[in-house]
């Protein structure tokens, strides 16, 4: 982003709308008419310290950071890039790997569902059968084969 600096013109104001007659001076060139050794009138030294704080304040605090705090500025990037990489990994290996036993166990357990339901109305068959042979064999017991003979 650049940043733009403000300028200063030298003089008054101008009465009329011809402003292109009129020196444009910059701030890194510096005002000429104000010294920093003499007295200056009120007015002057009020321009000067608006313009300095104008030029301090336009200076971004990332700018004036040392060497030390870009190394550790970057030390810390480096570390955040290397817990968002573990993490990813962390996610890989463990979350997908757990998450495909849990398919597979899910379809057991639909296999093991079926198997049981299956073995459910199975076992409700034999003890249907079951009951009709005792019914079967109770008949067959109890009835009098041989007629009552009298001689």
């Amino acid at each position: 982003m650049e940043c733009k600096t403000p300028n200063i013109v030298a003089g008054e104001a101008s009465e009329t709308d011809d402003d292109e007659a009129a020196e444009v001076i910059s701030i890194e060139k510096g005002i000429p008419h104000l010294s920093v050794s003499g007295a200056a009138p009120p007015s002057y030294t009020f321009a000067r310290e608006a313009v300095e704080s104008s030029a301090a304040s336009s200076i971004p605090p990332q700018v004036v950071a040392s060497d030390e705090e870009m190394q550790r500025l970057h030390v810390r990037r480096a570390m955040n890039e290397r817990c968002i990489s573990m993490l990813n990994e962390f996610i890989h290996n463990t979350v997908i790997s757990v998450s495909k036993q849990l398919n597979e166990t899910d379809n057991f357990l639909m296999k093991s569902q079926m198997v049981l339901q299956n073995t459910t109305t199975s076992v409700k068959k034999m003890n249907d059968n079951t009951h009709q042979m005792q019914t079967k064999l109770h008949d067959i017991l109890t009835f009098n084969f041989v007629p009552n003979i009298n001689i």
